[in-house]
Parts: structure tokens; C-alpha cells; sequence
């Protein structure tokens, strides 16, 4: 136990959430016109790298709880950026992939999530950054 006062700005968990509020704050302004949320970039930007993934998956690598991926899934496919659609492996499961509009459109994001990911990094040098890339690796 340390012998210095409790301070919330010593506490990991606090620090942690400024810094995403800060770096997702980036990539909000400049997706706002698309009318998109951050996990909304997150999902098509997934299936872009990704290929199609049944929606349990997709929630997986979007870090979304089923219940909320499920939600997410049906706005996007309202929009026409993605569909649904039979495994080619198991007919009872679906696949969720991006439609041609969704494809262009994720392709548009990624050199605003670039540009994002510079803003919010810009005071750190190269040692820096690894060194930060490395750590939320290791926690994530």
C-alpha cells in the first residue's frame, strides 16, 4: 500500500477513460457528417478487414456485448451498409458483411481514423507511441 494520498488522478481506470474520451472525441468530429458512432465506424471498418463474420464474432472484435451487437447490426442493415446472410458453412447461422455502399464507406473512414489516431498522438515521439501501443496491448 503506498503511503501517498488517494488522488483520482493517479488512478489508472480515470486516466484511461480521459485519454479514450480525448482520442475518440478525434475520430467523432471528423465522422460526424456520416452520421455514424465510433462503434458504428468500428463494425464496418472490421468487416472491411475482416470478410464477412457471424454476429457473435463481429461483437467479439468490436468489443459489443450480443444484445447490443444484434441492435447495431439491424441500424446498419436499415442503412444499406450491411447484410445478413446464410453461412456458406452452417445455413443455420447468418454472416453479417458489408454491402457495396458499406465497402465504399469504410473505405472513406480509414484515412479519418488515421488522421484521428495522428491528432490524438501528436505530442508523443516515435519511442513514445510504441511504447503506448505497447502497454494497451498488453492491458487490452
Amino acid at each position: 500500500m503506498s503511503d501517498r494520498p488517494y488522488r483520482l488522478d493517479d488512478q489508472v481506470g480515470h486516466l484511461l477513460r480521459r485519454a479514450y474520451q480525448r482520442a475518440s472525441s478525434q475520430l467523432a468530429s471528423r465522422i460526424r457528417t456520416y452520421d455514424l458512432t465510433p462503434v458504428q465506424h468500428a463494425t464496418l471498418v472490421r468487416l472491411w478487414e475482416l470478410g464477412p463474420l457471424s454476429q457473435n464474432q463481429l461483437g467479439r472484435v468490436v468489443a459489443m456485448p450480443p444484445a447490443n451487437i444484434h441492435s447495431l447490426v439491424r441500424r446498419l442493415e436499415a442503412r444499406g451498409l450491411i447484410r445478413r446472410d446464410p453461412s456458406d458453412k452452417d445455413k443455420r447461422l447468418l454472416t453479417v458483411s458489408l454491402t457495396d455502399d458499406g465497402k465504399k464507406l469504410a473505405e472513406e473512414l480509414i484515412p479519418l481514423d488515421t488522421a484521428s489516431t495522428e491528432a490524438a498522438l501528436k505530442m508523443l515521439n516515435q519511442a513514445e507511441r510504441d511504447a503506448l501501443y505497447a502497454i494497451l496491448r498488453k492491458l487490452a
